[in-house]
């Protein structure tokens, strides 16, 4: 299992001193109730509903850093899903390191499948459930009393931890768009996606393309098929070879060492209505979720897909189809020397007496948007296992949390006086 080129913060008995000083001002106490709170409150984006949607989660960690004294930034990149973003500034100038979580959750689903209630916080067992306790409200309230930590010991730090507290991870990443177009990563020098990975530091994650395909036919009578063009037809053709092709792409490259294989997989197919099976219809619709890993280039991937749909949508005569990117987020690799992963092996070494492994983020995070957008240097390592997300009776270990509230505030520290000694 691969590891980090071997550093020690023990050498440095001033970091040493001020990382133990940081870390004995987290309130442990206070950090699972924060936690239970806010899983408590449905995330869930719903613009049908005043209380189930990002709103009432941001508006609780606004009232978390009104408390603590802490200043931010509040902005809505879509009505009630707002963006916060704090800036700690340090007692002496230097880098900008980001700090990012995001507030949202996906929906509880079937809740006979839960056995707890999955918006209660119940605490057993050292466990605390329900969704979005893993992912991520207990990387993001790590991540928050780690900059509370820092703050009430003097910001003895040369930069700036920058906490980008985001909406919309779970859909199309508007947060993390819009946090990027407001400017907010703009001289940032690295970040760290506080995303449950099972304490590994995860240094690659795949990216991801969504496309969406149209077919149009013309709607017949299903005893005159004759008279009309299937379009389900060219679907089922579309399917088929889009199956064959993400064979052939897997064989053309060895699996990534730590992301795995390219995978093409259709999610969404549709087509007709369920009253109507004696119908023909005029159109159907595949969504195709696509994952990549460096060895992939997404433009020339694109052109590779899009030309194997024509040849399939050609079997059928007369169907028209429009293909659209509906998302195209890129595969992401950091440097092992960078000093943000050894910043990040240090803090775990420190905290847990070991190196962590190496990881890759099987999916994609909010991570895909910055490395898009400047190329920046980032981890993504946080609290809880990484399959538990999406998940029935989902739970993150509250000593694991206060853990990483632990670590993180070793990490900014030890990342800050690397730069700090670079000049």
């Amino acid at each position: 299992m691969t590891t980090s080129p071997r550093q020690t913060l023990t050498d440095n008995a001033s970091l040493a001193e001020r990382i133990s000083r940081s870390q004995d001002r987290i309130d442990a106490d206070a950090l699972v109730a924060a936690l239970q709170s806010l899983v408590r409150i449905p995330s869930v984006f719903n613009p049908d509903l005043s209380d189930g949607n990002e709103r009432i989660a941001a508006d609780f960690v606004a009232a978390l850093l009104d408390d603590w004294g802490l200043a931010y930034g509040r902005r809505e990149i879509a009505p009630d899903r707002p963006n916060i973003v704090v800036d700690l500034v340090g007692t002496r100038s230097g880098p900008v390191l980001v700090f990012e979580g995001h507030t949202d959750v996906v929906t509880a689903g079937d809740r006979a499948a839960w056995s707890v209630d999955p918006f209660g916080g119940e605490i057993r067992d050292g466990r605390l459930y329900g969704r979005g306790a893993c992912d991520m409200k207990g990387g993001l309230i790590a991540m928050l009393f780690a900059a509370r930590a820092l703050h009430e010991a003097g910001n003895d730090f040369a930069g700036i931890v920058r906490l980008a507290v985001l909406a919309d991870e779970e859909g199309m990443m508007l947060g993390a768009k819009g946090f990027v177009a407001d400017g907010e990563l703009d001289g940032a020098t690295a970040a760290i996606i506080c995303e449950p990975e099972g304490d590994r530091v995860c240094i690659a994650q795949k990216g991801a393309i969504r496309l969406r395909v149209v077919l149009n036919g013309k709607m017949a009578h299903g005893a005159m098929p004759d008279e009309g063009v299937n379009p389900i037809a060219a679907l089922g053709e579309v399917i088929v070879v889009c199956r064959a092709l993400e064979r052939e792409i897997q064989a053309e490259d060895a699996p990534h060492p730590l992301l795995g294989r390219f995978h093409l997989t259709p999610t969404v197919a549709l087509g007709g209505e369920r009253e109507q099976g004696n119908s023909i219809p005029a159109s159907a619709e595949l969504i195709l979720d696509i994952r990549t890993t460096s060895e992939q280039e997404h433009g020339e991937l694109r052109d590779r897909i899009s030309a194997t749909i024509a040849t399939a949508v050609g079997r059928i005569d007369g169907v028209r189809y429009a293909i659209e990117v509906m998302d195209d987020r890129p595969a992401t690799k950091t440097d092992l020397h960078d000093p943000i992963v050894v910043a990040a092996c240090d803090a775990h070494e420190m905290e847990c007496g070991v190196r962590p492994p190496f990881g890759g983020v099987p999916g994609s995070t909010d991570g895909t948007i910055f490395w898009a957008a400047t190329g920046i240097p980032l981890v993504t390592w946080g609290p809880g296992i990484t399959t538990l997300p999406h998940q029935a009776d989902e739970y993150v270990d509250i000593d694991e949390v206060v853990r990483y509230a632990r670590m993180y505030v070793a990490a900014a520290l030890r990342y800050f006086e690397m730069m700090e000694r670079r000049g």
